[in-house]
């Protein structure tokens, strides 16, 4: 399948000249993606936005970075502007032609504007795991500090799977009250940390 919203060309992305014409090409020809858009938002600073369909019933966005890097499509870190943001395009309606022409697309770059807080960045390593965990299971890139689970599309079964990959990867029996409760990260990262220091006590 060829992208159905094609850039115009080269853009620049903070001094940097990139493409995303190629970015669609390489994104589109890996498995689990049925359409790739990538754009560069106007304003100071740009970025790009890569909007994908999954091909199937998962999408993982680590892999679909590192399929670009596989293509040298992604830089160093000192070139991290060009490593666009992903959208994942698995809400009711986004299978439809019209979710992909420019305007559909920009309607769901602010669509997820609206659902996000300002972006801060994870901070301390159980923040960091939460926003890996979140990235997995809501297929949402850039989780933030101020960022909200179910702003960002999660439900009760998502929060189950939170629980289930805590207690699998960390050891830690998390009530159910604490991460519906507690669903900003940053909030929810204290308490996971309560939860931790309250069973190394014991």
């Amino acid at each position: 399948m060829t992208p159905l919203v094609r850039p115009s060309g080269a853009v620049e992305i903070q001094g940097l000249r990139t493409e995303p014409a190629e970015m669609e090409r390489v994104l589109l020809g890996h498995p689990s993606v049925a359409r790739a858009a990538v754009r560069a938002t106007g304003g100071e600073p740009r970025r790009l936005v890569a909007f994908v369909a999954p091909s199937g019933d998962s999408l993982s966005l680590r892999q679909l970075r590192e399929h670009l890097a596989d293509a040298k499509l992604v830089p160093d870190s000192e070139q991290a502007a060009r490593v666009p943001e992903f959208v994942a395009m698995t809400a009711r309606g986004h299978e439809s032609d019209a979710a992909w022409t420019a305007d559909g697309l920009a309607r769901a770059l602010e669509d997820l504007a609206r659902r996000r807080a300002p972006h801060t960045p994870p901070a301390g390593p159980t923040e960091q795991y939460l926003a890996d965990v979140w990235e997995d299971l809501l297929a949402v890139d850039a989780i933030g500090q101020d960022d909200d689970f179910f702003s960002l599309g999660g439900h009760s079964l998502l929060a189950v799977r939170v629980r289930i990959r805590l207690q699998r990867d960390l050891g830690l029996e998390v009530p159910p009250e604490v991460l519906f409760e507690n669903s900003v990260l940053r909030h929810q990262a204290d308490a996971v940390d309560r939860v931790r220091a309250g069973e190394s006590a014991h």
